[in-house]
């Protein structure tokens, strides 16, 4: 009978934690006060580009076979051929760029468009990406360059991609020619970006090319990711170092990534739940390059865990993408046992996603903290909003948070709004609205939103706007879009 009342007691208590956690309603994002605050000197302020979402004219990859099968797999039919033509207008977006006052700026090459066949190089692709090069370095910029993000060309793909063991050397010739030809012109590499996504959606979640649902080989794909950046890096540095105005240069290799802010709704299964997303999702590979200590899986099922000193050291700095959080619970109807749910209080973006502008600085801490010796520049932050009604608040919001975190002594070095000009988003297509300038699909014009002026004028200044000057802002920016709404 005693037996029974303390089991009866435990599983009441259980039932009441677990009823606690559900019915809690998760805080919008705090306040941060934004009057004036001054940004460090030498602060690098960016946009830019990415190769697939804005060149244009990539059809020799997995994801342009992939958006023309039927039914299409992207929102509205849409196919990215064009995307926003930034391959052929790249001048003009520096221009544009530049004449904002940036001093850094974000770019992206194509792997199936230098290297079309196996083994065989297109020099007039290398020409152009040089002369892109060359072009962001007479403005002034600090140049950022990523060498891959998601897409394969066929010859890869149709040799299994990255599970035949022959696609490293090729990535280790591509790396190192590009190394050898750019490596005058690059402040910063990047090896990849959003390498885990590409591993998870890939290859767990069956969502994004090459469209497999095998939990196993998601996690050999997640290594070999881990592996293929190291060898990059080991790459660049031997290959890398360049006199300029004799004086020696060392490449800084580093790997653009994506974060999510994860919370646990309740307690218990919600923890445990959230707690293996956020260090599969955010922290492995990043521990990997760090400590040289593979250890990925799941409770229940599959598990590497290995340690190599070549992995070790592999990451001189850490490029954020950060965008939302998302709140988490344990539900057994739900692929991988896991709800995301967002805070109703929180306003969200056109793609539904909720603004936390708190989280920036969240993540910049646990990042400090994990890593303490790295610097990191947000690489991305930016929301869906076609009409531009959110997006000055917004960046306000991320950037005073970010100049609190530096004011406590983080180690930040710059910051991208993502992205210059509207583009091309991966399966939801053309739709999402994310450029600070408007993109015509069918000419290709830009043209200034509101949010533009706004980032010009603090990159200017270096600087927050005062109190003041943010309420004029807003108020001018929301008469504006009245005006369009009423031409429309």
């Amino acid at each position: 009978m005693e037996i029974a009342i303390i089991i009866g007691i435990i599983g009441s208590g259980i039932i009441l934690v677990t009823l606690y956690g559900k019915l809690k309603k998760p805080l919008p994002s705090a306040k941060v006060k934004i009057d004036g605050q001054s940004f460090p000197d030498g602060f690098l302020w960016s946009t830019g580009e990415d190769a697939y979402q804005h060149e244009g004219g990539n059809y020799n990859n997995d994801w342009a076979r992939w958006e023309n099968q039927v039914p299409s797999p992207i929102a509205n039919g849409d196919r990215c051929e064009q995307a926003v033509n930034f391959y052929q207008l790249y001048e003009s977006d520096f221009v544009r760029a530049k004449n904002d006052f940036q001093n850094a700026h974000r770019i992206g090459i194509e792997w199936s468009r230098i290297e079309p066949e196996e083994g065989v190089y297109d020099l007039d692709v290398l020409d152009h990406y040089e002369k892109m090069l060359k072009s962001m370095k007479a403005k002034g910029f600090n140049v950022f360059l990523n060498l891959w993000h998601f897409t394969l060309p066929l010859w890869a793909v149709d040799k299994g991609g990255w599970t035949n063991e022959s696609l490293m050397d090729s990535w280790c010739k591509y790396i190192k020619l590009c190394t050898e030809r750019f490596a005058k012109y690059v402040d910063y590499w990047s090896t990849m970006i959003d390498a885990q996504i590409y591993a998870l959606s890939g290859y767990a979640l069956g969502d994004i090319p090459p469209n497999v649902k095998d939990q196993k080989q998601a996690f050999e794909i997640y290594r070999i990711l881990i592996y293929a950046h190291a060898r990059a890096y080991k790459i660049i540095k031997e290959f890398g170092t360049v006199s300029i105005d004799g004086k020696k240069h060392n490449p800084r290799v580093g790997m653009i990534y994506f974060f999510f802010l994860y919370q646990s709704q309740g307690f218990f299964l919600d923890r445990i739940v959230t707690k293996q997303l956020d260090e599969l999702f955010n922290w492995k590979m990043l521990d990997a390059f760090y400590s040289g200590k593979v250890d990925i899986g799941i409770l229940g099922g599959p598990k590497i865990k290995e340690e190599n000193e070549q992995l070790k050291g592999t990451i001189d700095w850490i490029g954020i993408n950060y965008y939302t959080r998302e709140i988490i619970s344990f539900n057994p109807f739900k692929p991988g046992f896991i709800a995301r749910h967002t805070c109703k209080a929180s306003q969200t973006t056109d793609t539904g996603w909720e603004i936390y502008p708190e989280g920036i600085y969240t993540l910049c801490k646990v990042l400090q903290s994990k890593y303490p010796e790295i610097p990191l520049m947000v690489t991305e932050s930016g929301l869906a909003d076609a009409h531009d009604e959110k997006r000055p608040q917004f960046i306000l919001d991320h950037l005073a948070w970010l100049h609190r975190f530096i004011q406590e002594g983080g180690n930040l070095i710059g910051f991208t709004y993502w992205s210059l000009t509207d583009n091309w988003e991966w399966a939801e297509g053309f739709w999402p609205k994310f450029g600070l300038y408007s993109v015509d699909l069918e000419t290709f014009e830009r043209r200034e939103r509101p949010s533009a002026r706004l980032f010009r004028s603090i990159v200017r200044n270096n600087s927050l706007p005062t109190r003041e000057t943010v309420e004029q802002f807003l108020n001018n920016s929301s008469q504006d879009q009245a005006l369009r709404n009423n031409r429309q």
